[in-house]
C-alpha cells in the first residue's frame, strides 16, 4: 500500500502521471491522425484508371479512323473520338495526375503525346480517307505508350501501397504502446485518486471528529467562551459564558459583544478584544463583573487569542474565568497582611518603649552616679564641715553655734533627701510602678497648699497665688500627682526666679480643661535648651550654680500626661511662665 504521508510523494506521483499520460495522449492523436491522413485516397490512386481510358481511348480514335477509311463513320464521330482523347491527355497534364505523372518518369513522353495530338488535330478536322493511313501511323504509339505508363503507374502504387501498410502497422504499433501508457497513468492516475480521496474521507472524519470533541471541551468546560468576528459579532457562546453573563447561546450568537452585556465595552475590555483581532495575545486579571440583578459584582480573569487559520486572523477568541475565590482569598490575605504589620508595628513600638525604659534606666543610674558624684557630694560637705566643726569646736562651742551648725546640717540632710527622693520618684515612673486614681480634685486647695508650703521654704520670696471661687478648678486628677506637678513647678520658679521679683500661680478654666500658669521674672530659659527641657536629667545653661538632678520638670509632665493633661513652657510670655493643663471635671449631670 502506498503511503501518502509524505506530501512531496503524494504530489509528485499523480504529477508524473498527468504529465505521461498527456504526453501518450498528444502522442497518440498525432499518430492517429497521421493514419487518418495516409488512410485517405489520394488522386493518384486513379492514375491507373486513367491512363487505362487513355489508352482505351486511343485504340477507339484508331478503330474509328480505320472506319472512316472504309467510309463506314463520318467526320463527326472521328471529331468526337479525338476529342475524348485529347480530353483525357489534358486531364493527365492537369494538377496531381501530372505530379504523379512527373513522379514516375513520364512526363517527357506525355509532353510528346499532347504535341503529337496538337499536331494530328488538323488531319481529323479535314479528314479525307486519303489521311487514313498517316493518321493511323500517327497514333499508332499512343497505346502502348498509354499501357507502359499504367504499368508503371501500377507498380508504383503497390510500392506507396506496401510503404503505407509498413507505416500504418508501426504507427499502429506506437498507438497502441501508447494507449497502454495511457492506461497505466490512468491506473496510477485512478489509485491515487482513491487513496486520495481515502486520505481526504479519513481527514474529514479526523477535522469532525476534532471539531465534535472540541465542541464538546467548549461546550463542558467549566470556563465562559466566546468568539467575535471583524465585526464585534458574537460567533461562539457556550452556556458557562452564558451563566455568568445571562444569556442563551441562541440569544448571543450573531449580535453585538456591546449589545450582550455593558462589560465588553469597558475600555480594558474593549482594548483586550482588538489586540487580539489585530493578532496578539492579552490577559486581564480581575476584572469586576456585576451580573444581571446581583449587587455585588464577581471578578474574572479574561485572555484574549487571535482566532487563525492558515495564517489569517479570522477573529478573536475570549476565555473568561471566575477569580472571586482568589480576589477574596487575596483581600483576606491583604487584611491578614494589614493586621500583622498592625501587630508588628505595636511589637516594635512596645519594644522600643521597652528599649527606651532599659536606656532611660541606664542614663538613670549612669546620672545618678554623677549625681552623686557632684550633687549629693555637696550637701553631704556641707554637713560634715558642720559636724566636724563642732566636734573641733567641742566644749567651746556656744549654744548658738551649736544650733547654727546643727542646723546647717539638717538643711544639707534635707536637701540630699529631696535629691534621693525625686531620682527615686523618676525611676519609679520609669518602671512603670506609678498609676493615677482619678477623682474630681478641687485644684484651688492644692495649689493653696503648695504654696504654703513654699512660702515657709522660701519666706524671702513673694508667692502670688490667685484664689478663684470654690468649684471653678474642679479638675478630674489623682489629687496627690496633681499637688506633686504644682510643688515640682513653683519650687522651680522660686529656684530660678529673680530675688525680688514674685512668683505667680494662675488657676483658670476653659470648656472641657483646667489650666494652671506659674510665672517668675528671672533669667530666662535659652532657645537651645526648650526643646529639651522635660527631658530627664537634662538641666539648662541657666541652672549652672543650682542644686538639682534635673528631674522635676520630666515628672512634673510625665505625671500631667497621666492624667490626661500636660505641662508645657509658654512661648510667648514676657516671663517664664509654665502651665499645667488638666482635664476639667465633668458631673453626669452636666454631661446631659
Amino acid at each position: 500500500m502506498i503511503r501518502l504521508g509524505k506530501p512531496v510523494i503524494g504530489l509528485s506521483l499523480p504529477l508524473v502521471a498527468v504529465i505521461v499520460f498527456a504526453i501518450l495522449m498528444t502522442f497518440s492523436l498525432i499518430r492517429m491522425f497521421e493514419v487518418e491522413n495516409a488512410m485517405r485516397v489520394d488522386a493518384e490512386q486513379n492514375m491507373l484508371w486513367v491512363l487505362h481510358q487513355s489508352e482505351v481511348a486511343a485504340l477507339r480514335l484508331t478503330e474509328t479512323v480505320a472506319l472512316a477509311e472504309l467510309g463506314e463513320v463520318d467526320n463527326d464521330a472521328l471529331s468526337l473520338r479525338f476529342d475524348i482523347l485529347v480530353s483525357r491527355v489534358a486531364l493527365l497534364n492537369d494538377g496531381p495526375q501530372r505530379r504523379f505523372v512527373e513522379r514516375i518518369g513520364y512526363d517527357d513522353e506525355l509532353d510528346e503525346l499532347t504535341a503529337m495530338l496538337q499536331a494530328a488535330k488538323p488531319m481529323v478536322t479535314d479528314f479525307t480517307p486519303a489521311d487514313g493511313p498517316r493518321l493511323r501511323a500517327a497514333l499508332a504509339p499512343l497505346p502502348r505508350q498509354f499501357g507502359r505508363a499504367a504499368n508503371v503507374a501500377m507498380i508504383a502504387e503497390w510500392d506507396g501501397l506496401g510503404g503505407r501498410l509498413e507505416d500504418y502497422r508501426d504507427q499502429l504499433r506506437q498507438t497502441i504502446a501508447s494507449l497502454i501508457g495511457i492506461m497505466l497513468a490512468g491506473g496510477i492516475l485512478m489509485v491515487t485518486l482513491v487513496l486520495a480521496l481515502r486520505q481526504s474521507h479519513r481527514q474529514n472524519d479526523m477535522l469532525r471528529r476534532e471539531r465534535d470533541f472540541s465542541g464538546l471541551l467548549i461546550s463542558s468546560s467549566g470556563e465562559g467562551i466566546l468568539a467575535v468576528d471583524h465585526a464585534g459579532r458574537c460567533t461562539l457562546w457556550n452556556d458557562a459564558m452564558g451563566a455568568l453573563l445571562g444569556r442563551s447561546t441562541e440569544q448571543a450568537v450573531g449580535r453585538l459583544l456591546a449589545e450582550l452585556s455593558g462589560f465588553f465595552d469597558v475600555a480594558p475590555v474593549r482594548q483586550g478584544l482588538q489586540r487580539a483581532l489585530a493578532g496578539k495575545t492579552a490577559q486581564l486579571r480581575l476584572q469586576p463583573l456585576f451580573q444581571p440583578d446581583q449587587e455585588n459584582p464577581l471578578h474574572v480573569d479574561l485572555r484574549f487569542f487571535p482566532l487563525r487559520n492558515e495564517g489569517e486572523t479570522l477573529g478573536a477568541i475570549l476565555f473568561l474565568t471566575d477569580a472571586t475565590d482568589r480576589y477574596a482569598a487575596q483581600q483576606q490575605d491583604a487584611q491578614d497582611r494589614d493586621r500583622l504589620e498592625e501587630l508588628v508595628t505595636e511589637r516594635t513600638r512596645d519594644l522600643d518603649n521597652a528599649l527606651q525604659r532599659e536606656r532611660s534606666a541606664a542614663d538613670l543610674y549612669r546620672n545618678f552616679a554623677a549625681m552623686v558624684s557632684h550633687q549629693f557630694r555637696t550637701p553631704l560637705a556641707v554637713a560634715d564641715s558642720s559636724l566636724q566643726r563642732l566636734i573641733r569646736r567641742g566644749a567651746r562651742a556656744t549654744p548658738a553655734e551649736v544650733t547654727e551648725r546643727a542646723t546647717r546640717a539638717r538643711d544639707a540632710i534635707d536637701g540630699l533627701t529631696r535629691l534621693v527622693g525625686s531620682t527615686m520618684e523618676a525611676a519609679r515612673l520609669d518602671a512603670g510602678q506609678i498609676g493615677a486614681h482619678r477623682v474630681a480634685c478641687d485644684l484651688n486647695a492644692a495649689i493653696q497648699s503648695v504654696c504654703a508650703r513654699q512660702r515657709v521654704a522660701a519666706p524671702d520670696r513673694q508667692i502670688i497665688a490667685s484664689n478663684p471661687q470654690h468649684g471653678q478648678v474642679l479638675a478630674f486628677c489623682d489629687p496627690a500627682h496633681a499637688e506633686q506637678v504644682l510643688e515640682n513647678l513653683v519650687s522651680n520658679a522660686v529656684k530660678y526666679g529673680a530675688y525680688g521679683t514674685p512668683v505667680e500661680v494662675i488657676p483658670y478654666a476653659e470648656d472641657d480643661y483646667l489650666y494652671v500658669d506659674v510665672c517668675n521674672a528671672g533669667k530666662p530659659i535659652p532657645l537651645e535648651d526648650r526643646a529639651q527641657i522635660f527631658d530627664r536629667n537634662y538641666r539648662g545653661s541657666n541652672s549652672i550654680g543650682s542644686a538639682g538632678t534635673g528631674v522635676g520638670l520630666f515628672i512634673a509632665r510625665t505625671l500631667a500626661r497621666m492624667q490626661g493633661g500636660d505641662v508645657t513652657l509658654q512661648p510667648a510670655c514676657e516671663t517664664t511662665t509654665f502651665r499645667l493643663t488638666l482635664p476639667r471635671f465633668k458631673s453626669p449631670a452636666n454631661d446631659t
